[in-house]
């Protein structure tokens, strides 16, 4: 197994004054055939920003070049285009919610949890954006199957829900992650966050809830481990038509935390039991490149990439060298397959310097070659 990363190449790069966490960030691909769409966070990192404008660009030679222009998507087998929607959260003193089921806290922020099925109606909607052959793009409400969920405040306002991410499936089927604390069958809030895995066969108009994976931790590993949000932004990789495994986070507040990894052997109806992957790792994404080889992307600090292949595990590659915390690179990548054997890999660069050598946000990308 052998992996060389190519030249970086700058797609865009933020003004000189803006260094705070947020903007030019968070980097998202979308692959709609024959164009790749990139979208990336000029925003804070904040609930209050949710529904803000994004940046976009595309390409239409495999990542050679790249140009500004409107946000694309991810295109279907029937030739629909669909995105994510996220509608703007609503100032907390304007909605009327139900009792309060517990109380966290997140990178010094209260949030109260409540009971999902409890929520105003008009409060748990939720949207894509999907462009049909020869069609306008249209706001579209999508049913999602949701047991137990919760929904909750944070900073003075109340998020609406939204998907993170949508991935390709097995026959043409869509999947979706979300985390969530849920309600326990004794009636109370679990303690954690759990790994939710839900699944659309019809293009992405209804959404079945598959499974999801609770917390658990290995203590020597993460002696924080138990005051820990729980699981976070998990990612999903298919090995064949059932087997597939999922990342799941757990750095938060409290301090960097270790990526778990669990399996599924009947298309995530079940998992393993949760176990240690690496010393770090937020917003982990993966690939499958079509001789077999599969990276996954993660860091913080740094960026690296880990291949499997073959039911093995290689050591990781370094994409951003790690500085201190939240220093480097905010550590979310996107992964895109653009031959049999090579990806491309986009993140943030906090320090790639502008035509005058000074230091700037960047929003960057590599290719990833292969030899399996």
């Amino acid at each position: 197994m052998k992996i060389t990363l190519g030249k970086e190449k700058c797609l865009s790069q933020a003004p000189a004054d803006i260094r705070d966490w947020g903007p030019w960030q968070f980097p998202r691909v979308f692959d709609c055939g024959d164009k790749i769409y990139l979208e990336y966070h000029i925003s804070a990192d904040s609930a209050k920003s949710y529904g803000n404008p994004r940046e976009w660009v595309c390409s239409e030679d495999k990542g050679e070049t790249w140009s500004k222009c409107v946000k694309g998507g991810r295109l279907l087998k029937n030739g629909d285009m669909i995105k994510l929607h996220q509608m703007k959260a609503i100032p907390e003193k304007d909605v009327e919610l139900p009792e309060i089921i517990g109380t966290f806290y997140g990178y010094g922020f209260k949030r109260d949890y409540f009971d999902y099925n409890k929520i105003p109606e008009e409060y748990r909607r939720w949207f894509i954006e999907r462009t049909s052959p020869g069609g306008p793009m249209k706001i579209e409400e999508v049913s999602v199957e949701l047991p137990d969920f919760t929904m909750n405040t944070s900073e003075g306002v109340f998020p609406t829900p939204f998907f993170h991410q949508i991935k390709e499936g097995p026959g043409g089927s869509l999947w979706t992650f979300l985390y969530k604390h849920y309600i326990k069958p004794d009636g109370k809030i679990s303690n954690y966050g759990a790994s939710w895995f839900h699944k659309s066969s019809d293009n992405g108009r209804t959404w079945e809830y598959i499974s999801r994976v609770p917390y658990e931790f290995n203590i020597e590993k993460d002696p924080g481990a138990a005051k820990r949000y729980g699981f976070g932004e998990p990612d999903m990789c298919f090995i064949d038509n059932s087997k597939a495994f999922a990342l799941h986070r757990t750095t938060d507040g409290t301090g960097t935390g270790p990526l778990y990894i669990t399996w599924t052997e009947n298309t995530g109806k079940s998992w393993t039991k949760p176990e240690y992957f690496d010393d770090r790792g937020v917003w982990p994404q993966t690939v499958v490149l079509d001789n077999g080889v599969i990276l996954a992307g993660y860091g913080r600090p740094g960026l690296f990439i880990r291949p499997y292949q073959n039911g093995k595990w290689h050591d990781r590659i370094t994409v951003v060298e790690p500085m201190e915390y939240q220093t480097d690179t905010c550590s979310y990548c996107a992964l895109q397959k653009i031959s049999p054997d090579t990806a491309l890999v986009f993140y943030s660069d906090f320090n790639y310097p502008d035509a005058k050598g000074v230091p700037r946000k960047s929003i960057m990308m590599r290719k990833v070659f292969t030899e399996a």
